[in-house]
């Protein structure tokens, strides 16, 4: 087998890995991401191969980091991911792959924003977008703004979010079947761009923009992707608390808490107890009463 042969099969596996993740939680994919990380390295490393063979294994490596930190974080272990994502971005940018790169470090900025400093990773992320500018394909530039726009939410800056929200649907409208954009960037559909602008509405505390986008993404949602549903219903679920809506957010939620029985994720968990939090205020409703219910019995039954 040529080097050029072995380099198309651990792309081809890198790809399969992560449309496995479409499907399969973090915590459950993680080793067999980690395995091909370390034989991918270690071909890095060991074998002999040419300049070119070379960026592409550098490349690969920082894929596979990005992998990596995703799942890894899925199972509520940031410092692991935040380590992929950093030796990643070091991977890539020796590869000379600026989106790799950019992807790597917007990753860690949502990773930082939704569980860290948001101010901070609103800086990360736009230096990702900046870092890409001249290598980004419209759909790529779309996700990276994405990003800036989920962190600008997390900290709290309508105005900024808002903006940013909209300069992504300019872009991803840019988008043209046949533009060579990297395989990473196969699941950004209309569907994600609303479900990410009402995600950040509900953590903008703005339900009536919010849930329209929301209910029609999940409509048209892949319902065979668990996780996402879950965890797109949770922010729902979240966004009907706030309008007060309290019948369509236990409704919600408990949809989400169902679906959350089948998968293991530390993210949609999280997300659960969030919304639990939400509901609190009403306590004194027949639809918190039977949610809580809901929730203890299958708390105790895990």
């Amino acid at each position: 087998m040529s080097a050029h042969e072995l380099v198309d099969r651990i792309e081809a596996r890198i790809d399969q890995l992560r449309h496995l993740d479409d499907y399969v939680s973090g915590p459950d994919l993680h080793t067999l991401i980690s395995q091909e990380l370390r034989a991918t390295a270690t071909v890095l490393r060991q074998a002999a191969y040419k300049e070119d063979v070379g960026r592409r294994l550098l490349s690969a490596v920082g894929e596979l980091c990005q992998l990596a930190g995703w799942v890894i974080s899925d199972a509520g272990q940031y410092g692991r991911g935040r380590a992929y994502y950093v030796k990643g971005i070091q991977a890539a940018h020796a590869a000379g792959n600026e989106p790799v790169a950019a992807n790597l470090l917007s990753s860690l900025s949502y990773q930082m924003a939704s569980v860290g400093d948001p101010r901070k990773a609103t800086v990360m992320a736009r230096t990702a977008v900046k870092g890409a500018e001249r290598s980004s394909t419209p759909l790529t530039r779309a996700l990276l703004l994405e990003r800036v726009a989920w962190a600008h939410a997390k900290a709290g800056e309508s105005a900024s979010a808002e903006r940013v929200l909209g300069e992504a649907d300019d872009v991803f409208g840019q988008h043209r079947e046949g533009d060579e954009d990297p395989k990473w960037v196969y699941w950004l559909d209309r569907t994600e761009v609303d479900v990410m602008a009402g995600r950040c509405f509900t953590e903008l505390a703005r339900p009536l923009k919010a849930e329209p986008l929301l209910s029609q993404a999940i409509g048209a949602y892949d319902t065979t992707r668990v996780r996402e549903v879950a965890l797109y219903l949770s922010w729902l679920a979240d966004a009907y608390a706030q309008a007060r809506e309290i019948e369509q957010a236990t409704e919600a939620a408990s949809t989400s808490l169902r679906l959350s029985l089948t998968i293991n994720s530390a993210r949609v968990t999280d997300r659960i107890e969030v919304v639990r939090s939400r509901l609190r205020p009403f306590t004194a409703t027949a639809a918190v009463q039977r949610f809580e219910d809901f929730y203890r019995s299958s708390v105790s039954a895990v």
